[in-house]
């Protein structure tokens, strides 16, 4: 599934030994006096080195000489199981028993720590108490990176989830990194009942990926995990109320979710909320209320339909509602919205919403199809609209994603020359189909120079013009999402 393979490359890839330089080409060859120089570094480089290596090959290092025998052992490892299918193998179907059963060897000889166990290819239901022993194993000897994933016959696990996460996950205290898929989280409170402790005072990242987790757990984890930084659930049906109460959290990011409410309730440090096609479980938008939220930078994407409940939303409004100052977000500096230009109550909204950032200076709207196209009239419309601050003061950058060249996409075109005053980049990033035609990019061209050659039109001077083809990624990328080391994840 894409959004599986897209989650999943947030992972770091399994360690590869890079080609050597030219400039390397000196120690390639044998030292003349034919010393073992490697095996006489210290035992912590020689750890260091085997750590890094494929579970197969940091084992076959112990076959190296009788220096490298017990470091293997010693050594904080890193557990992949397509590892485990031999090179010469790799066009066959992958051996799940032959996998399970050297993980399971692995697991239960190695003393840990260990740093990565990815286990994507052999966790089976049809062997759960297979899980459950690897679950105790890995508590036992400190994993601190663990994907597990689950898989039925060599397929994915199908959504319904037959049995929750094995208890001992919730006893794993060193993890680092956590991402589950096709999970279904286990009932925390009932594990403490049991005499599980639960708590994760190293967690820094935690992804579902197609799982399920009751409202209530999902709390209890936030405040098990008080270093947690980065929060991700995809696909995911549950949990239906997402109350945020983590004081380190940076990132929280929902896709392709069912969600009946999100909330911001206290989260000092958070910098980003990204969202993508998400919905209420029974067909009605989501709500989004976001209260203590000071470090919020990044906010997007926004769509109209999340407002049907505005009442509800302290941030979004019906149409003939304007921001007060307990929905404005001062914070946000980038806002990415979807909008249908030609429907009257999507750019309503787009206006209500673009009331409640003041001080956005970038702005990305995706043009969406999705709903009816309005019979008004939409230049009338752009007039009557009072000034709005955030396009007046702030806005530097405009980026419109899935850019058809419609008439109800150049009156905004029109709209922002007039009042964007310090916009000094406009991208327009075109449909695939859009892209692949060369008499309609002609005709876009000539409309494009037909409305820069009215220079009355554009408040701001020398305006950079930036027609793009279509992204590669529908959506947003999750690896750029989640990496807040990259300044803008829309792009």
């Amino acid at each position: 599934m894409a959004e599986l393979r897209d989650s999943l490359s947030w992972y770091p890839p399994a360690a590869a030994v890079a080609s050597p330089s030219l400039s390397s080409a000196a120690a390639e060859a044998p030292p003349a006096d034919g010393v073992d120089r490697i095996s006489a570094l210290p035992d912590d480089i020689l750890r260091d080195v085997v750590s890094r290596l494929p579970v197969r090959d940091a084992a076959r290092t112990a076959a190296l000489a009788p220096r490298w025998r017990g470091l293997w052992r010693s050594a904080p490892i890193s557990l992949r199981d397509a590892d485990l299918l031999p090179a010469s193998d790799a066009d066959l179907p992958f051996d799940g028993d032959r996998a399970r059963a050297a993980v399971g060897r692995i697991l239960g000889d190695h003393p840990g720590p260990f740093r990565k166990v990815q286990l994507i290819c052999c966790a089976s239901w049809s062997r759960y108490q297979e899980i459950e022993e690897w679950a105790r194993l890995l508590a036992a000897k400190g994993v601190q990176d663990l994907i597990p994933l689950v898989r039925d016959g060599g397929h994915s696990a199908s959504p319904s989830m037959r049995c929750p996460l094995p208890d001992d996950i919730l006893r794993c205290a060193s993890l680092h990194r956590l991402f589950l898929g096709f999970w279904m989280f286990p009932d925390i409170a009932a594990a403490v009942r049991r005499g599980t402790n639960v708590a994760f005072p190293f967690l820094k990242e935690l992804v579902t990926c197609h799982g399920k987790m009751r409202d209530q757990d999902l709390e209890l984890m936030l405040a098990c995990s008080p270093e947690l930084r980065m929060l991700a659930l995809i696909s995911s049906r549950m949990p239906l109320y997402i109350r945020l109460r983590c004081p380190n959290l940076l990132c929280m990011i929902l896709t392709m979710s069912l969600a009946e409410e999100l909330s911001v309730v206290d989260a000092p440090r958070l910098e980003r909320l990204i969202l993508c096609r998400t919905i209420g479980s029974d067909g009605f938008p989501m709500v989004i209320k976001i209260d203590r939220a000071s470090a919020l930078r990044v906010l997007g994407y926004l769509e109209p339909i999340h407002c049907s409940r505005a009442a509800d939303w302290k941030h979004c409004h019906q149409s003939e509602t304007k921001a007060s100052s307990s929905s404005i977000v001062a914070s946000v500096k980038i806002l990415a919205l979807k909008v249908n230009f030609g429907n009257y109550r999507d750019i309503s909204m787009l206006v209500s919403f673009l009331g409640c950032f003041p001080n956005v200076e970038t702005l990305h709207i995706e043009s969406s199809m999705f709903g009816e196209t309005t019979v008004i009239d939409r230049v009338k419309f752009w007039r009557k609209v009072h000034p709005i601050e955030c396009l007046k003061s702030h806005v530097k950058e405009i980026a419109i994603h899935e850019f058809q060249g419609g008439q109800s996409e150049f009156e905004f075109l029109e709209f922002i020359g007039m009042c964007a005053e310090n916009l000094q980049l406009l991208m327009l990033m075109l449909t695939k189909e859009k892209s692949a035609s060369t008499d309609e990019l002609d005709e876009l061209n000539l409309q494009l120079e037909t409305l820069f050659a009215r220079p009355w039109l554009w408040a701001a001077e020398d305006i950079k013009l930036v027609l793009l083809g279509c992204k590669r990624e529908n959506g947003v990328s999750f690896r750029r999402a989640s990496d807040l080391s990259v300044d803008d994840p829309f792009m």
